[in-house]
């Protein structure tokens, strides 16, 4: 177990350094134990463990852990780097799995989505309080500088719209984006309730609000990569129906609330 810690830590410095990202399994008869990660800049879903930056924690990272208790995998959610690096390890097989990540038509060519999807959010567009206009329409923001991370997704829809329409950089991180709205050097940024609202709470800062138009209301899926050599028709079906039935308990309900706790008391 050492050994494999020390070669996961190893790998991940080379990721961090630009390197290649070697995969951590040799071949499909290892599938007792799969990979997992995600956004790291995500809570009350994901976050980097403070007692262990290498690992994320979560109401992601807990459900997870949950789906594979139920069918007797090992689930081991590691932080592989920023949100687009997640993404495209995932794409290569050298992550099984992604804990929470909205549906693209260009994501699916390299993912698998399981179903049933596990959580629904609410994507709004963030203004500093006493922004000289109210924004009712997508057409609105036509003309006025917009942030979002980096790799992000809110819908099809909303996603063709913005490429032909807006002005919107990507940016590595949420807080970094915040600071920019703060700044005064975005006029907007898109993104998430439950993340922004954790962010604005953690940083007390108070002068952002939400506008009333809402870019869209997703589903985050569980998904699996369509490299990995665990990715078989048994596999899936299996995380599905674990899936289902925890949903059906009620239990990222519960996770959710727990996490939103969980991130407060390690922040303030």
């Amino acid at each position: 177990m050492a050994g494999a810690v020390s070669r996961f830590f190893l790998l991940l410095l080379l990721a961090s350094v630009g390197l290649v990202f070697v995969p951590l399994r040799a071949s499909a008869d290892d599938c007792s134990t799969l990979l997992v990660s995600g956004n790291p800049d995500y809570p009350p879903y994901l976050w980097p463990d403070p007692a262990n930056p290498a690992e994320l924690i979560g109401a992601n990272a807990e459900f997870i852990k949950m789906v594979g208790r139920e069918i007797g995998v090992e689930m081991q959610v590691r932080h592989a780097g920023p949100w687009g690096r997640v993404q495209e390890e995932l794409r290569r097989g050298n992550i099984d799995m992604i804990a929470g990540a909205f549906y693209t038509p260009a994501r699916e060519e390299y993912m698998d989505y399981l179903r049933p999807a596990f959580q629904g959010t609410q994507t709004r567009i963030w203004t500093l309080n006493g922004f000289p206009r109210t924004l009712h329409r997508w057409q609105d923001l036509r003309g006025l500088d917009g942030v979002t991370v980096i790799n992000n997704s809110f819908g099809p829809v909303f996603d063709n719209f913005a490429d032909q329409n807006l002005k919107l950089q990507e940016i590595p991180t949420l807080s970094q984006s915040l600071r920019l709205l703060e700044l005064g050097r975005a006029d907007y940024l898109i993104y998430e309730d439950f993340p922004v609202a954790a962010f604005l709470a953690r940083n007390n800062m108070t002068g952002i609000m939400a506008q009333p138009v809402r870019i869209s209301a997703e589903d985050l899926f569980i998904t699996l990569s369509r490299n990995s050599p665990c990715n078989t028709p048994e596999m899936r079906v299996r995380l599905s129906s674990a899936i289902r039935k925890l949903l059906e308990d009620g239990v990222m309900k519960r996770l959710l609330a727990g996490n939103i706790d969980r991130w407060g008391g390690l922040v303030n």
